[in-house]
């Protein structure tokens, strides 16, 4: 047996759709099928259901609709409760439990959020990434600048050089109207 919600999130004032999904993974069929899930606390009368006969390897469903408190509050979440025959009309009956919709050992329910705090669960958090990509050029970008500039840098100073030795060579290669040296 499973029980799910509509949405992953309760959000005050939005209804939340429940749906209990019985499953006969035996291989014989289930008699007088009785599904309880009313256990849902103050304002929410959940279900109760019956089955005459739920075949082998058949499911069977109950959907629903609860109403959560409001924000801040646990909407109190109890696994459903099934009881089944092997027999029709057998005064034996077998019983088992849903899963629970939350963990047991931390909270007492599930947490009804406002629609404030659930946009922002929800958000794609825009203002956040943009200032992580901000924050991560500078480690990223710093040194590729750096390396830029020492590039330039060398570039000029080879050019410099370049155009130092030229003049040198100029200067001293003789001309043709003498040897270049002064009497």
């Amino acid at each position: 047996m499973y029980k799910s919600f509509d949405q992953n999130d309760v959000v005050a004032g939005t209804n939340v759709t429940v749906t209990v999904t019985i499953y006969n993974k035996g291989n014989a069929a289930a008699f007088d099928v009785d599904m309880d899930d009313s256990n849902w606390g103050a304002g929410n009368a959940g279900t109760k259901q019956k089955w005459a006969t739920v075949s082998a390897e058949e499911s069977v469903s109950a959907t629903y609709v609860v109403a959560p408190g409001a924000a801040g509050s646990s909407l109190a979440v109890e696994p459903a409760k099934v009881t089944y025959a092997g027999v029709a009309g057998a005064e034996t009956v077998k019983v088992a439990f849903s899963n629970h919709m939350y963990d047991t050992s931390k909270t007492d329910g599930v947490r009804v959020l406002s629609q404030a705090d659930y946009d922002k669960k929800a958000s794609l958090r825009l203002k956040e990434w943009m200032t992580f990509l901000l924050f991560l050029v500078i480690p990223l970008g710093m040194p590729f600048f750096f390396y830029q500039q020492s590039n330039n840098t060398l570039v000029l100073r080879k050019a410099a050089e370049a155009t130092a030795t030229e003049t040198v060579t100029k200067k001293s290669s003789p001309g043709k109207k003498g040897s270049g040296k002064k009497n």
